[in-house]
């Protein structure tokens, strides 16, 4: 048997593929530099970092994904019929979970509203307002974390431990964010872990970033609550007010500080891993993920 260069060992596996490592060291270096670039082009505006991040983990997977001779669709968001479906459905998931968790906090004495000044015309143009600007950070993240990385992992190590791997690494970005406690970063983790299991069992980025947009709008907007720390936006008629101890309230960091979105979200983890709703479409298969979890649990 011939013997390969020490070289091409470190870098390639036996059947020639670059491993695990540099693809994602890879995919980092691509994603940083395209952002990079696109900072530069791009005007100043409260959603320029999120559009020169999307386009740097799409620019990046896509890349990644050419180099196994699978189309760019592959990564999540692929341009077919049902993506719209799949968006509004993830949205309508997420946002159900999150008013579970704010309304489980409120009945248990951690949250109330106050009220001020507002319209329904505004309100409800607020809110289609809200939708649109959460939409893009949304998008991004889950590029970044449900995209390529996540679908690596899972080839390589499997579900558990990829969605461990991404999820730490999602809270752990969160640390810096305002009043961050431990509790609010676990949960930060916990809903890493949530957003994933959604990919996986749709092999679908439409269906996570719906879910991801879901849950920070019902809070930032239709809850009026801080969001992972930060006062994103303000509805009109209330605003809400976060009382009691911090584990409860969640405190400055909002209702993902309290252990009631610990429950809730946990709870919603192991029922989208199990449901036999929740699977890929047809348009998901054809896009020809790395990773595609077909049967219930697998």
């Amino acid at each position: 048997m011939e013997r390969r260069p020490i070289l091409d060992t470190l870098l390639r596996t036996a059947q020639g593929r670059l491993r695990l490592g540099w693809r994602l060291a890879l995919f980092m270096a691509i994603t940083i530099s395209v952002m990079g670039v696109t900072g530069v082009v791009l005007p100043n505006g409260s959603l320029k970092g999120s559009i020169a991040l999307l386009f740097g983990a799409l620019t990046a997977g896509a890349f990644l994904l050419a180099l196994e001779g699978r189309p760019p669709g592959a990564l999540g968001f692929y341009a077919r019929p049902g993506a719209l479906r799949e968006t509004v459905l993830g949205i309508a998931l997420g946002t159900a979970v999150a008013l579970a968790v704010v309304a489980g906090i409120a009945m248990s004495g951690g949250l109330r509203w106050s009220s001020q000044e507002g319209s329904p015309i505004g309100w409800l143009l607020g809110s289609l307002g809200a939708l649109a600007f959460l939409a893009l950070p949304a998008a991004a993240e889950e590029a970044l974390f449900r995209g390529y990385p996540l679908q690596a992992l899972t080839e390589a190590w499997g579900p558990a431990q990829s969605l461990t791997f991404t999820a730490v690494v999602f809270g752990a970005i969160h640390w810096g964010n305002p009043g961050v406690t431990v509790i609010g970063t676990l949960n930060v983790m916990a809903a890493g872990v949530f957003l994933g299991i959604v990919y996986l069992r749709t092999a679908s980025l439409w269906w996570a970033t719906g879910v991801h947009l879901g849950w920070n709008w019902s809070h930032g907007y239709l809850a009026d609550v801080p969001v992972s720390g930060l006062e994103l936006l303000d509805a009109p008629f209330y605003e809400g007010v976060v009382q009691g101890p911090g584990w409860l309230g969640g405190g400055a960091f909002g209702p993902e500080g309290s252990l009631v979105a610990s429950l809730l979200v946990v709870a919603a983890s192991v029922w989208c891993w199990r449901t036999k709703w929740l699977r890929p479409s047809e348009a998901a298969v054809l896009a020809r993920p790395l990773a595609l979890i077909t049967e219930e649990g697998s």
